[in-house]
């Protein structure tokens, strides 16, 4: 990589600014993202296919792999199917909030069984709930009992998806995650 220009802190030795490094040095390049495409792919491929294929190291693979974890360029995650799960179908929950910290009322719902991501908005809604739902009755108790029960929360208009016509999850908001946690 060739070396652009300097940048300068208070009291501290100039940092090279690097040409193909973007901010903070999280973009990835191609060989990074190849990996990820060929994890994306089947999660459970072998560094040492990955390296083949790539015609680099197995160690270079798996150096890569941890340096793209620990920026949170990606993550190696298990997805589960949420029809194994039991649910029956997917619903979606757009809450209100008045008189409390959105957060705090986001926090208490991801608490709820069945809740599969809660997402806070800018303007309204608040907070989008997706869940997993075994069949009526549950949909009914987790609206009517558990978000009921959750200060705060002014207005619930609920929807269900009666089918699934495109679900992509390869890309989540690592830091955000995290955060949450």
């Amino acid at each position: 990589m060739m070396v652009l220009g300097r940048t300068f802190g208070s009291g501290r030795a100039p940092k090279p600014i690097i040409q193909g490094v973007g901010c903070m040095g999280k973009t990835p390049d191609r060989v990074d993202l190849q990996i990820i495409e060929t994890l994306r792919r089947d999660g459970r491929t072998p560094n040492k296919s990955i390296a083949k294929q790539l015609n680099v190291s197995e160690t270079t693979i798996a150096s890569r792999i941890r340096s793209m974890t620990e920026r949170n360029i990606m993550r190696v995650t298990l997805q589960r199917d949420i029809y194994s799960l039991g649910y029956q179908f997917q619903a979606f929950l757009d809450l209100y909030v008045t008189g409390r910290n959105v957060n705090d009322v986001a926090k208490d719902v991801g608490q709820i069984r069945g809740v599969l991501a809660v997402a806070i908005y800018l303007g309204s809604p608040d907070i989008l709930v997706s869940l997993g739902v075994c069949d009526r009755e549950d949909l009914s108790r987790i609206i009517n009992v558990d978000v009921a029960k959750v200060a705060g929360i002014a207005r619930v208009d609920s929807y269900v998806a009666l089918d699934i016509r495109k679900f992509e999850s390869g890309y989540v908001a690592l830091e955000a995650e995290r955060n949450a946690n």
